[in-house]
């Protein structure tokens, strides 16, 4: 059922970003300001504002006595008491919107960094240690792209999305926390990269890293998963996808920890890929 009934006084937010446009309502100025901070944090201020009336897709940001609500495309969609929870899930929900709807572009979900002019791409979901990887990778050198989502053009070239990393504590409660890039003594890349390697892995006490190299078939098949515009422009995702596995080595194994593995895995491309 539509939200109805928004504050006359409140004015909406509108932008586009990576050719999809979103407009951001709410019950009041307030909700308005913050989720228009969110979304420029949430996509590293890669929008901007525009005046339209006809928009792809809308969010609604909507707060009672006892809640908070999130209504998108008119529909209800979620609802959560704390502030926080509330917000944090809509910085995800702008995120995965434009990476199913962007024009022309492809976003896998996946860590992304850059080593000697090709990309390395960790394609993985969460709690898998792809974010640690990614972190430790440019703690060693690497040009940082993304640890989120990592972003392709119609040839198959990395774009960056140079986020905050997110990590999780690991004491076993996975408490979310950020890591600056000037931390790791790093910036973030700005150039777009080929794509050198692409590595399922994930960590695993105790395991040693042993590759299986795959096919590209078997590569894009792997990939599929990870690809948010795939139910709706599957020709365009296929396309990317097929241009990164017909040039890139794709390789699977668990691997231990992220500080050692690090070192191995950037030896493996000087070796087999550079």
């Amino acid at each position: 059922m539509q939200a109805k009934d928004l504050h006359s006084s409140v004015r909406p937010f509108t932008f586009e970003s990576f050719g999809v446009t979103v407009r951001i309502d709410g019950s009041t100025q307030e909700m308005v300001d913050e989720g228009a901070r969110i979304a420029r944090t949430s996509l590293v201020n890669m929008l901007r504002p525009v005046k339209r009336k006809n928009v792809d897709r809308t969010f609604e940001l909507r707060r009672t006595k006892s809640t908070h609500v999130l209504y998108q495309d008119g529909d209800r969609f979620t609802s959560c008491r704390g502030r926080k929870k509330f917000f944090k899930f809509f910085d995800s929900m702008i995120r995965i919107t434009i990476g199913e709807h962007a024009v022309d572009r492809v976003f896998l979900h996946a860590g992304a960094v850059g080593w000697k002019g090709k990309a390395i791409i960790l394609p993985a979901q969460s709690f898998q240690g792809k974010s640690t990887l990614t972190a430790e990778l440019v703690r060693q050198g690497a040009d940082y792209y993304s640890d989120d989502f990592a972003i392709f053009d119609k040839d198959g070239m990395l774009h960056p999305f140079p986020r905050t990393i997110s990590m999780r504590t690991d004491d076993g409660k996975h408490v979310p926390y950020d890591i600056k890039l000037e931390s790791l003594g790093a910036v973030a890349a700005t150039e777009p990269l080929p794509v050198g390697m692409v590595l399922f892995t994930k960590y695993e006490r105790g395991k040693r890293w042993k590759p299986v190299m795959m096919t590209a078939g078997q590569g894009v098949l792997e990939m599929i998963p990870f690809a948010l515009p795939l139910r709706r422009d599957p020709e365009l995702s296929l396309l990317v996808l097929n241009k990164i596995a017909s040039r890139a080595i794709i390789s699977s194994s668990p691997r231990g920890a992220a500080k050692e593995f690090a070192q191995i895995l950037l030896d493996f491309v000087d070796k087999n890929v550079i």
